[in-house]
């Protein structure tokens, strides 16, 4: 039965779909400004049995008021609700559903590229304590999200400039967290940029294992994709994650919302 559920929510989303992009095409979004979100519901604190919890960040820093974009065509707020009801249809699947609660209750993902890899360059080196090794943990991590099914795949580059996600390691952050990932997206919720932080010790100097640094690559490669947290202690995605794998619901999650369009979830006519 579960396998039938994601073709099912495919053909149910082609109307979406359709709305989104001839709204965009519509012109309502020409001048889509660049977002900077430092942290938020998509920036992830890993904690590890006992070496921290999520320190979260959220609401450190707000993106840009959506109730600038222009009056929402009818036919994109019928998308907009549909979103929102299929979101509450696949509740029990996934996580995604946390969109709808959260501050700006934005679908924010990669816009699709048609078989266009994104573009990763991990940058070596850096704290004391680093091992070579270690840049096979963010391979592993970006091939455990590649083969999940959401038609996302990865190339890493060694030109910086040109990377659309950056991963580089420093030795701690100040606070309780294992890894942070910060994305900058439009104003119609494509995502342009990520960087992620891995951190090789905790905030109170314990050096994190191998299968730790694993596990908040994990972790902040789902973030850099558009991911929320997940409420569930057996997701990759969960806050305080003690998993290196991907679990169903983190692939339905990841697959449901590469199907989704971009943009506000709620009822921006509506809106206060």
């Amino acid at each position: 039965m579960k396998r039938a559920v994601l073709p099912l929510v495919t053909l149910g989303l082609l109307v979406m779909v359709a709305a989104d992009r001839l709204s965009l095409a519509s012109g309502s979004m020409t001048s889509d400004p660049v977002i900077q979100g430092p942290s938020d519901t998509r920036s992830g604190t890993v904690a590890l049995d006992s070496l921290g919890s999520d320190g979260g960040r959220s609401g450190a820093t707000s993106a840009a008021p959506i109730a600038d974009v222009p009056k929402t065509p009818t036919l994109d707020r019928l998308a907009r609700l549909a979103v929102r009801q299929q979101l509450s249809r696949m509740a029990g699947l996934t996580y995604l559903d946390s969109l709808i609660v959260s501050t700006d209750s934005v679908v924010r993902r990669w816009p699709d590229r048609n078989g266009t890899p994104l573009r990763v360059s991990i940058i070596e080196g850096g704290p004391s304590g680093y091992q070579p090794r270690m840049m096979g943990h963010v391979r592993e991590a970006l091939g455990l999200w590649e083969g999940a099914g959401l038609g996302v795949r990865f190339a890493t580059v060694a030109d910086t400039l040109a990377a659309e996600i950056l991963v580089r390691w420093i030795d701690h952050f100040d606070f309780d967290r294992a890894g942070q990932t910060d994305l900058t997206w439009d104003q119609a919720g494509r995502v342009r940029k990520a960087s992620i932080l891995l951190a090789l010790r905790t905030n109170t100097g314990v050096v994190l294992p191998d299968g730790a640094l694993l596990t908040v690559a994990v972790h902040e490669v789902g973030h850099a994709l558009g991911l929320p947290h997940s409420s569930d202690s057996s997701d990759v995605m969960f806050p305080a994650t003690r998993i290196g794998a991907l679990s169903d619901r983190d692939r339905r999650t990841a697959q449901l919302l590469y199907q989704l369009p971009t943009g506000p979830v709620r009822d921006l006519a509506r809106a206060p």
